[in-house]
């Protein structure tokens, strides 16, 4: 089986390094660096009834997501994150000897959870620019190609992937699933969910853990063609969302302002920290529409390790790869002003670390 293999923790680096907790700024897993809206910790807090179970069928948050989307709820499935919902689409859909297509680099998890199912990826790396390849991946097709599946915008490399790019691999037939967890951070928000109740085998997946800063409760959502929401459903466990899950998500959705504010704030922040990392010579952040920026590593100049103890000395977490196709990148997930500006002094300080 491939591993999935998350940013390290907090309390790993801690004891690694012997830096407080208390004293990090992670940036090495897409969090937001804001917290909920008030109102959303205040509702929280004002519940009482945690010993009942969570309406099963989730009405109150799927008519609230039915608002937000513009999509219908019946289109609407609710889990523990999103990754839940990939990994029950997954098991689904797959049988051993079946494959999926992916497009490297790209987030690892379909790997591990198509492993997991006996199925295998066929790889169609993305072009030189990291666009997908359309017609690599309709030739790459074969009998046993069950899904073809994107992230858009992509995790690490932040770009997104076109409505003209969908529709096309749409016409193939097969299952395509586009992952839009960080679709609130790009210059479509809205994403392609208008197009699900048009076609039958498009699958759009999100969540609340990147832009609403709801990452601790796991809280995410897949709007899906009708026919494949009654096979999602009857696969599903009962109570798949907590009851505090499902109060955080609506309050959230209640209070867009503060929630869409603090996003904003992230996406002028990331135009700041691309021009800081930009300055340097050593560095070639590319342009992103997600809430980081992957960067590559001129080696012949720095090696990434001088970066990564300059960093770590002042305690921020960044997401290193082992994957060939990112060897030499790391991936910066775009906080607080003064985390770019701690970031900046400790690239300042570079020559420190031979």
């Amino acid at each position: 089986m491939a591993e999935y293999i998350p940013g390290e923790s907090q309390e790993a680096f801690s004891a690694r390094t012997g830096i407080p907790v208390d004293q990090l700024i992670k940036l090495n897993a897409n969090e937001s660096p804001y917290g909920p809206a008030p109102e959303v910790v205040a509702a929280l807090g004002n519940y009482f009834a945690y010993n009942n179970y969570p309406d099963t069928d989730s009405r109150a948050l799927k008519q609230a997501l039915a608002e937000y989307t513009g999509v219908d709820s019946q289109h609407i499935v609710v889990s523990h994150g999103s990754n839940e919902l990939i990994n029950l689409l997954w098991h689904i859909f797959l049988s051993v000897g079946d494959n999926i297509i992916c497009c490297p680099p790209t987030f690892s998890l379909y790997t591990f959870i198509t492993t997991f199912c006996g199925a295998y990826v066929l790889e169609v790396p993305r072009t030189d620019d990291y666009e997908v390849d359309v017609e690599a991946i309709i030739k790459a097709l074969t009998p046993e190609t069950k899904m073809i599946v994107l992230c858009s915008p992509n995790n690490p490399t932040g770009n997104p992937v076109s409505e003209q790019d969908i529709l096309a691999l749409l016409d193939t037939g097969r299952i395509v699933m586009v992952d839009e967890a960080y679709t609130e951070f790009s210059d479509k928000p809205q994403g392609l969910a208008h197009l699900v109740p048009q076609h039958r085998n498009l699958i759009v997946m999100r969540t609340f853990s990147k832009w609403a800063g709801l990452a601790g409760l796991r809280v995410g959502y897949g709007i899906f063609p009708e026919w494949i929401v009654s096979y999602m459903r009857r696969a599903q466990c009962p109570f798949e969302v907590n009851m505090a899950g499902h109060i955080a998500a609506i309050e959230t959705l209640k209070h867009l302002d503060y929630t869409l504010g603090k996003v904003r704030l992230l996406i002028e922040e990331r135009d700041r920290l691309f021009q800081m990392l930009a300055r340097r010579p050593y560095l070639h952040p590319m342009p992103s529409q997600g809430n980081f920026i992957l960067t590559e590593v001129d080696v012949e100049e720095v090696r990434m390790e001088r970066i990564k103890r300059a960093v770590e000395s002042r305690g921020v977490m960044l997401r290193y790869f082992n994957h060939p196709y990112l060897s030499n990148f790391v991936r910066l997930s775009v906080g607080r002003p003064e985390h770019t500006d701690i970031i900046a002094s400790a690239l300042d300080s570079i020559d420190e670390y031979i």
